[in-house]
This record gives C-alpha cells, structure tokens and sequence, in this order.
C-alpha cells in the first residue's frame, strides 16, 4: 500500500472510530436516572425553563431525600431551602409534552387562570424541563377521588373522578447533579441507582379514619392566586365504593393501611 492510500485508509478509520466513539459518548448521557416523588407536593410546570417541585410550609410534616446509590448503603438526607439538578439534554424544553392523566390539576376546580406562588415556598426543586426524559405515575390512590366545595358541599363536576398519582417517576439525566439546601450538598446522578424524595407526615397515624389528604390539602391554598370568580376552597372525597386496589409498582415507601398518604397537585 503506497504512503496515499495508507493514509486515506487510516482516515477513514479514524473517522470510523470518532464516529463510534461519539455514539457511545452519546448513549452514556442518555441513560437516565429514576427521581421518584411522593406526599404533599405542588408540582409546577408554569415555568417556561423548569419543572419546580414546591413542600409547602406543613406542620408535622418532613421533607426526606433518600438515596440508593449504585453500590453501597443507602443515606437520607433532609430536604430544605432551595435545590436544583443540573443534566445534559435528555427531552425537549417543552412543558406541555408532559401528560399525567393521574395528576390532580388546580385547573381543574379553578381553571387555566389559576396561578402558584410556588417560589415561596420553603423548600423548592428546581429541574430543566431538558434533563427530564419523561414524567409518569408509578403508584395511585388506592380507591378513587372526587372534590366537593367546601362553602356548598357540591362535588365539582369539572373534575374527572378517578384513582390519582401518589408517586411520581421522574426520569432525570444521568450525568447531571442534584444540589440540595441551595448547594450544601451535591449528588451525582451517575453514581445513584435511585433517588426518592417524600414529604409526608412525621408521625403518621398506624390506623386512622381520617383522610390525611383532605386534612391536609388547604396547605396548598397558601400558594394559590386563584380567579375573582374561583375564591373557594375545594376538599378531597374519598369513592368509598371502589373497587380492590390497583397493586403497586416499585414501591420502596412504607405502607400504612388503612392510613393514606398526602398526595401531589399539579399547577
């Protein structure tokens, strides 16, 4: 082989291998980790940027992150202050591709004019709406729901009666890092098999007929600027004659039956 030929061979291979290596480059950052989300949790996507994840100032309430890492043991870390998760680009930056049927919606009692002040409350996950891949629910309310208004005690017809998301799986970048109490703490996602953050009850009833869901939605109302014509609270209700409960995926969250969690909203 003459000194041409060699070297157009060996180019070609090289750009055989830039190109091989570029897939693989590639295909490492597109693999994902699951961020699983659960409790009394105002889930926003009014922001055009990022999904923002507001716990509510609750009494009796805790914000816990739990992380289950690659190898190892697992540790819990307090949720607090502001956080955010830095990642590559796995999805589009659009808000409106993602589409949870199960989502309890304030659009849904008040309309498409209701507005959060999410940003006020005490501890806010920020997320790029481009390191999230996808958004689904992996667990729902053991019997369905419907809302009634508080002033009237009317159900609110405008709302789709149905078992709704208790957790939430968000699939986040995997080289991306999560950064908690505004930085304190640092988390790389590559290093983590699973992350489940939960904002519930620190001493929840081992057997109560209360309904922590309706005792504890008005948290939600403090962060609400609802329409002029909309200025009424609305209360969860339990369908009492629902069928057996749907079983549960992946759950790695204690259960206490017959106690049910607080549940998200969406905004």
């Amino acid at each position: 082989m003459n000194r041409r030929n060699f070297v157009t061979a060996m180019g070609g291979a090289t750009a055989a291998a830039s190109i091989l290596n570029l897939k693989t480059i590639l295909g490492a950052s597109g693999t994902t980790t699951p961020f699983y989300l659960k409790g009394l949790v105002m889930v926003s996507f009014e922001d055009s940027l990022v999904l923002r994840l507001g716990f509510p100032n609750a009494p009796g309430h805790k914000g816990t992150l739990a992380v289950i890492p690659q190898s190892g043991s697992s540790r819990n870390i307090n949720m607090k202050g502001k956080s955010t998760v830095d990642g590559s680009a796995v999805g589009s930056a659009q808000a409106n591709r993602f589409v949870i049927p199960e989502l309890v919606r304030m659009r849904e009692f008040y309309g498409e004019s209701i507005r959060s002040r999410i940003g006020e409350c005490p501890t806010v996950v920020s997320i790029p709406y481009t390191a999230i891949k996808s958004i689904v629910a992996v667990e729902l309310s053991p019997k369905p729901y419907t809302f009634v208004r508080r002033d009237t005690g009317a159900e609110v017809a405008s709302f789709r009666v149905r078992k709704i998301a208790e957790t939430l799986k968000i699939e986040l970048a995997s080289d991306g890092v999560i950064r908690i109490d505004g930085g304190k703490t640092s988390i790389a996602l590559s290093q983590t098999r699973e992350l489940h953050a939960e904002f519930a009850p620190e001493n929840p009833p081992a057997n109560s007929s209360v309904d922590p869901f309706a005792a504890h939605f008005g948290h939600y109302f403090t962060y609400l600027d609802r329409p002029a014509n909309a200025n009424f609270d609305v209360v969860p209700q339990r369908v009492e004659a629902a069928r057996a409960a749907t079983p549960r995926v992946g759950n790695s969250f204690a259960a206490f039956y017959p106690f049910y969690e607080c549940f998200l909203v969406g905004i």
